[in-house]
């Protein structure tokens, strides 16, 4: 049977969809109707009647739960999209009807996750209290497809080097450079200077390899002459990070001006490094060819009010 956009659009119903969305996400029938708050076989019932309407098996069933067919893989992508643009247009009436209000689904990297992002949501909330704010920690491979898919409404970090993802657009806000910290009670803290022999004595906690710092971690060692270290601790989880350096020798590679914050508590302190490091760009990611909501639109602007008064205090 042929379809065309008219024809599905009689015969579809957004609540199928995302029925369908909802059964792909907890891999079972029974757990999905749970969550909706629905009988089990009005659940059945939504996904056999979209598979009536094409003609397709969108699940395999077995004892374990349910799994996706070919089929419907190539429907869970469209229904993806569907879902954000909904989203999208809710979010957009919402704006319209009552003002400041509407929801941001925000990616966050360790670099932006101390100073960048929060001063920029108390501004957001101040100017607009009635956005709904949900905030996801991870690193770009798994945020940035997040981003493409509408399940994110922007990405803010430390921006890629080289090859940029398509369908992305980058805004760089501010340069930053990767710094050493260490417990205050570590053999290093307070030296006016430490050279890179020194640090290799310690084990070091550095981005995951997927991070998109991974460049930066390489060209800082690099800078130090003494490559990378043999012990090292993979983590972008910087609570983890910080009571790791308090109970043990570690040392931390990090964001400066994230350091700085944490520096100021007295926990920590930064490393007097005899190099000279190269900065990277910090600022944010939207999708290239998905307008932006209103209330994603206030929050870039107050991104781009805060690095802004952050320069205009630094030349000051």
């Amino acid at each position: 049977m042929e379809h065309s956009r008219l024809s599905l659009a009689r015969r579809l119903k957004l609540q199928q969809i995302a029925i369908f969305e909802k059964v792909v996400e907890c891999g079972s029938i029974l757990a999905a109707s749970r969550e909706l708050h629905m009988t089990q076989p009005a659940v059945s019932k939504s996904i056999q009647e979209l598979e009536a309407q094409f003609g397709e098996a969108l699940f395999t069933r077995s004892k374990r739960g349910v799994s996706l067919t070919e089929f419907g893989v190539l429907l869970e992508r469209h229904a993806q999209t569907l879902s954000a643009e909904l989203r999208l247009l809710a979010d957009d009436v919402n704006a319209w009807s009552n003002g400041a209000s509407g929801q941001v689904v925000i990616g966050t990297l360790l670099s932006a996750s101390a100073r960048l992002l929060p001063q920029a949501l108390a501004l957001l909330l101040k100017t607009a209290p009635k956005v709904s704010v949900k905030i996801r920690v991870g690193s770009n491979d798994v945020l940035f497809p997040e981003l493409r898919r509408g399940h994110l409404d922007v990405v803010v970090g430390l921006l890629p080097q080289g090859h940029l993802p398509a369908g992305l657009t980058h805004v760089p806000l501010y340069t930053e450079a990767l710094c050493a910290v260490a417990a205050s009670s570590h053999p290093l803290a307070g030296l006016p200077a430490v050279a890179g022999p020194q640090l290799r004595e310690y084990p070091w906690i550095i981005p995951a390899p997927e991070s998109d710092v991974k460049g930066s971690v390489q060209l800082f060692f690099d800078a130090l002459g003494v490559g990378m270290p043999h012990q090292v601790i993979e983590s972008v989880c910087f609570l983890t990070n910080m009571a790791l350096l308090v109970e043990s020798r570690a040392i931390a590679l990090v964001p400066r001006l994230v350091a700085e914050q944490f520096a100021r508590g007295g926990a920590i302190t930064i490393l007097s490094l005899d190099m000279a490091n190269a900065p990277g760009s910090v600022g944010y990611t939207v999708c290239t060819d998905r307008q932006s909501t209103a209330a994603t639109q206030r929050l870039l602007r107050a991104f781009r009010q805060v690095a802004q008064e952050w320069k205009e205090s630094t030349a000051a």
